[in-house]
């Protein structure tokens, strides 16, 4: 057999046998968050080239870019541009939230961040989240700025909210907002928890905690009391 013909037959073993791992991982990981997405697009334009080597005919084609002009390619290269370029996974995908109330994690969350728990409550969060902060800031952070206020005296749920988007990251989310009072703090302070799917299943992606003050917070009347 000539060497080319086994140079190709070599590229499409390697599509197939990656073309076949993305339906798995597909299957297994039905919401990717955006670094696999990445890999799965880059794995699936690769295994499309490879296959595309050993088909019939040509395939050309012209992509205009917005920034840097446009691409010309043909056959395999042509295939693979096509799916990394004009993937439609990428335009208006939806994520699904998952069918459990979000609410359930939310007050597992605060529960144990109430006990001062706090690593329990950094296992809660999404692994996109622990990317940006490792384990061992999100306690510190806990033990200085939640721990002194003591225990809950008081926590309203003021505001229930499911954005599609948060400071450029597509959700869905679940986000709620509430207003409490603290054993070792005067004033109301105000929680925000945010929570986004992972994996079929709700994750925590962000907790904020900050004294209410108008204007950008107006305190319930009946904490005032």
């Amino acid at each position: 057999m000539p060497i080319r013909n086994i140079e190709k037959t070599f590229v499409f073993a390697f599509g197939v046998v990656f073309l076949t791992a993305i339906l798995v991982l597909v299957v297994l990981i039905p919401t990717p968050t955006p670094p696999q997405f990445f890999a799965f697009r880059l794995t699936l334009a690769l295994s499309a080239a490879g296959v595309g080597a050993l088909l019939p005919g040509f395939l050309r084609l012209d992509i205009p870019l917005p920034v840097k002009g446009g691409i010309r390619a043909g056959g395999a290269l042509a295939l693979f541009a096509s799916v990394w370029f004009l993937n439609p996974a990428t335009l208006n995908i939806e994520v699904q939230p998952p069918k459990e109330d979000a609410g359930i994690l939310i007050n597992q969350f605060l529960g144990l961040t109430d006990a001062h728990d706090h690593a329990a409550a950094y296992a809660l969060f999404s692994k996109r989240n622990k990317e940006r902060i490792g384990k061992e800031a999100y306690v510190s952070m806990g033990k200085q700025v939640r721990d002194p206020l003591g225990g809950v005296g008081q926590r309203v749920l003021f505001s229930a909210a499911t954005p599609d988007e948060i400071n450029g990251v597509r959700g869905p989310f679940v986000v709620h907002a509430y207003q409490g009072r603290f054993s070792s703090a005067k004033d109301v302070w105000a929680e925000i928890v945010s929570t986004i799917p992972e994996n079929g299943a709700w994750r925590i992606n962000s907790y904020n905690v900050g004294r209410c003050d108008p204007p950008s917070c107006q305190p319930l009347a009946s904490l005032l009391q």
